[in-house]
């Protein structure tokens, strides 16, 4: 067999870029890129989709179930030394020991075209010699990412590299089968890795087919509900998500006390084109929400001619009846669909604009002054922004606006079955870290029911479910935010 190090010294490609190709949903877009233009690095199952010129494997499992086109589908394959076996590490067996096994590989050896490394995933993974080591701490695609680093790549696009749970439909026969077999509660934790991998070796990594992009706005006290709500989103939505939760976003504060912000986090929305770069489109909502349908419905809806989509409220729901509440019918921004590209904001010259006194804040967070009203499309569908609503079938997403009777503060609210059963799920799934609801009962912000719900066994480490998480971590307390400003009133997030 040939040392990878070995085999470097004499491996040549064609002159154009690589193509990482993996089991997730986008890999069903395949048909719309040229191929030809990339040479392709397959990851597991994929080689027996298509021909490529390189196939990664780390499980022996994998390379028996792909043994009838491993001759004819790649030019060179590549697995560990000592290959994982039923996604688990086999310190014993060496690659060689399964050629009886799988004459395939005995084959591809006799041809030069299997290739070796040593696999790092722990302080325990055998070593042969000092060379040749790849890392893999979660998934199979940061070593082979690690293996066109190693290889001099610069420039790597992929494909079906994805976060979430589900494979594409190509592979819908192995979901039961491989599908996060290694006890990973989400692919979502590749992506640091691969971001530390891309920085080693200077790579130029992107997937082709863009995230969407969900920015929550939240502050402290809105971390678990923040938290279900992001899980909802990926439950339901098969192609990759990329949720920011905007907690501990600096942002000046206005002169007059009038014109600051009611929440901690009413104008973190205007830092959303410039966190895109200006480019694409991006979705803000608030954390107190809840979403039960695939939000590429949502994503699809074209501008037109407006730069902002969002939706109309004529009148108050039945649960904001009440004389305390001040229901202002019309555009409701709490949900709200951004052309970043033709959106020049900064959050200097938002804040100017109020300093300078032209305009207020409702202006600017009800009325969104900073686009002309014709720019504003207010026709998204009603369902994706229910106050207080639900339709089974219908109610594309839900959103709790009475902060008295917020289910994850107290049972008050009729429809609070509703979200404990997707808190429960996502506990369950390991997206709600146990810290962040211990530190929520603690002070106030939770209901202790919430607690009842988290296993012992969650008390462990968070997960990140994130694939760029804010700057700062979800614990630290908003500088400067005022607290407690929602106790027995409606919170004003239902149009700013």
């Amino acid at each position: 067999m040939l040392e990878l190090s070995d085999w470097l010294r004499t491996a040549s490609f064609p002159d154009r870029p690589w193509l990482l190709l993996g089991k997730g949903p986008t890999f069903a877009k395949r048909g719309e890129f040229d191929l030809g233009a990339y040479n392709l690095l397959s990851l597991n199952h994929v080689v027996r989709e298509l021909p490529v010129a390189i196939a990664h494997m780390i499980d022996i499992d994998v390379a028996e179930a792909c043994a009838d086109v491993l001759l004819s589908h790649c030019r060179v394959l590549v697995m560990p030394r000592h290959p994982h076996v039923h996604c688990k590490p086999d310190t014993q067996q060496p690659l060689e020991s399964f050629f009886d096994r799988i004459p395939a590989l005995r084959e591809l050896d006799r041809q030069g075209r299997l290739v070796w490394y040593n696999l790092r995933n722990s302080k325990n993974s055998p070593m042969v010699g000092a060379r040749s080591v790849l890392c893999a701490r979660y998934f199979s695609s940061e070593a082979a990412l690690h293996l066109l680093g190693t290889m001099g790549v610069k420039t790597v696009r992929s494909l079906g590299v994805d976060g979430g749970t589900r494979y594409s439909s190509s592979f819908q026969d192995l979901s039961g089968v491989t599908r996060l077999a290694n006890g990973q509660p989400s692919f979502d934790l590749q992506f640091a890795e691969l971001d530390r991998i891309t920085k080693e070796f200077a790579i130029d990594y992107a997937p082709l087919v863009a995230p969407m992009r969900v920015f929550v706005g939240a502050d402290a006290t809105q971390i678990v509900p923040a938290r279900v709500l992001e899980y909802s989103i990926r439950k339901h939505t098969p192609m990759p998500v990329q949720v920011t939760p905007m907690v501990d976003v600096p942002v000046p504060m206005p002169k007059e006390p009038r014109n600051r912000p009611r929440t901690g986090f009413s104008f973190s929305r205007f830092l959303i084109p410039g966190l895109c770069g200006h480019q694409g489109r991006a979705l803000y909502v608030d954390s107190d929400m809840q979403v039960f349908t695939d939000l590429e419905e949502l994503w699809r809806i074209p501008f037109g001619a407006r730069k902002v989509l969002c939706t109309y409220q004529k009148e108050p729901p039945p649960a904001w009846r009440n004389p305390r509440v001040n229901f202002q019918p019309g555009r409701q921004m709490s949900v709200m669909m951004l052309d970043c590209g033709r959106l020049p904001w900064r959050i200097e010259d938002v804040v100017a604009g109020l300093d300078e006194g032209r305009y207020g804040y409702e202006e600017l967070l009800f009325d969104l002054c900073l686009v002309r009203p014709e720019e504003i499309g207010d026709d998204l569908p009603p369902e994706w922004n229910c106050l207080e609503h639900f339709e089974p079938g219908r109610t594309r997403l839900l959103h709790y606006t009475v902060v008295d009777t917020q289910p994850w503060r107290n049972d008050k609210n009729r429809l609070a079955p509703i979200w404990m059963e997707c808190y429960r799920e996502a506990v369950a799934a390991g997206a709600v870290p146990f810290a962040e609801v211990d530190e929520g009962v603690r002070k106030g912000w939770l209901k202790r029911a919430l607690l009842d719900a988290v296993p012992e066994q969650a008390a462990g480490p968070a997960t990140v479910l994130s694939p760029q998480p804010p700057r700062r971590s979800w614990g630290q307390r908003l500088g400067g935010a005022v607290r407690g400003l929602f106790a027995g009133r409606v919170s004003d997030r239902s149009r700013g």
